[in-house]
């Protein structure tokens, strides 16, 4: 699972001209860490995602294929919850990990 979280964080991480635009700051993805593992389900947490992306800041801009970044994140963190089979509990901490990774790969890139 930790390869496959890297490897998401990876690719996240090689659109280079998205991160340095400031659109979605290091702190904002910190702090996704925290809600996924206060999460009651994952399919709350889901939802959390689809609102962002809906409220704007940044969440609903093009990062790659014509998709927003909310949809990006959002069909790694279905892979990530089919993953783990559909386990709420183990999926929201694997999602706690994918986003602290992410806000490792953003805090490097701004150096």
């Amino acid at each position: 699972m930790t390869e496959m979280l890297l490897d998401f964080v990876e690719e996240l991480g090689k659109n280079t001209n998205f991160w340095q635009r400031g659109r979605i700051g290091s702190s904002n993805v910190r702090k996704l860490a925290t809600m996924a593992v206060d999460a009651s389900c994952y399919k709350e947490f889901r939802l959390f995602m689809e609102y962002k992306r809906g409220k704007g800041n940044g969440w609903e801009k093009i990062f790659s294929n014509d998709k927003a970044l909310a949809d990006v994140i959002i069909e790694y963190l279905d892979e990530i919850y089919e993953k783990c089979g559909r386990d709420d509990k183990k999926a929201l901490e694997e999602i706690s990990r994918f986003f602290g990774y992410l806000y490792w790969k953003l805090k490097a890139l701004k150096k």
